[in-house]
């Protein structure tokens, strides 16, 4: 059996849909369900009830579930401890960023590690904030880059960039010309959304403000093939942005500064509280605080 294929196993188990599953995982769905297909036919039996309303575990389900559990801990233990105990000593830094980061404060960063290690070799790898939690308490990763707040025991984090976000809208919209506008004015508009899980703190936020600002958004979330740019532009609704990202948008677009609750993005460096890595803590005390 493959680790891969007990880990897609035990979401769907903990999930039971698989497209809820997949979005989870960060992958599309037809891997998701040829990776199950392929794990019953090594096992030789079915782990699943599929029907067109709900999907439900089988009694051998329910048993690889709970052998499937303890095989991954005991796995995922070993790694980190393995990956944990090397890092004091390695010349590499594994750093994970969200895209917002790449054009904020990671520059900085970069540049404070060439200055301060010649010889350190840099990893760099965009991951939405939950990746990058996962990967920094396995160690997979060295420092991360995420959107606030984060909630764990395992990690610190301090605050590096904060900004409240705009409205994207087409340059054709009734209010695109306003210098400023309030929330309360979008109250009857679509809003397009990212998935929850790439960030749930954005995502709450903003539900958040929407509440303070007295409505209940109208929700268009993308899908993974769709662009939020591409169905902003086509007239599908408002969506916002980080003013860092401005400069990466098509024309045709107005940015729109909120003056009653907007939302806000903050960024943070997380790094595990045990790290024995000198280079990891020289480099955190450095870096600049929000």
């Amino acid at each position: 059996m493959d680790i891969k294929d007990l880990r897609c196993f035990i979401v769907l188990a903990e999930e039971l849909n698989f497209r809820q599953t997949a979005e989870k995982l960060h992958m599309s769905q037809p891997p998701l369900t040829r990776r199950i297909r392929q794990l019953e036919r090594e096992l030789g039996v079915s782990l699943f009830k599929r029907t067109t309303r709900r999907v439900e575990l089988t009694e051998a389900g329910q048993s690889l579930l709970r052998e499937a559990r303890g095989l991954l801990l005991h796995a995922d233990e070993t790694a980190r401890r393995i990956r944990h105990a090397t890092s004091k000593d390695s010349n590499r830094l594994r750093v994970g960023y969200v895209p917002l980061a790449l054009y904020t404060v990671l520059p900085q960063f970069l540049d404070q590690c060439r200055e301060d290690f010649l010889e350190l070799e840099l990893d760099l790898r965009e991951r939405t904030t939950d990746m990058q939690l996962n990967e920094l308490c396995s160690a997979e990763i060295d420092i991360g880059f995420i959107y606030m707040p984060i909630y764990s025991e395992l990690l610190s984090t301090k605050s590096v960039y904060r900004e409240p976000m705009k409205l994207a809208v087409p340059a054709s919209h009734p209010m695109a010309k306003h210098s400023a506008v309030k929330l309360t004015d979008f109250a009857s508009e679509i809003f397009i959304f990212h998935p929850r899980a790439e960030n749930p703190a954005m995502y709450d936020d903003i539900l958040r403000c929407c509440t303070v600002a007295g409505f209940s958004p109208r929700i268009l979330q993308k899908a993974d093939d769709q662009s939020c740019m591409a169905l902003l532009m086509a007239g599908q609704g408002g969506h916002f942005i980080a003013s860092g990202m401005e400069c990466l948008e098509p024309n045709g677009l107005e940015h729109l500064v909120i003056s009653d609750t907007a939302p806000t993005l903050e960024l943070a460096i997380a790094w595990r509280q045990e790290d024995p890595s000198s280079v990891v803590k020289s480099l955190i005390n450095q870096i600049s605080s929000v």
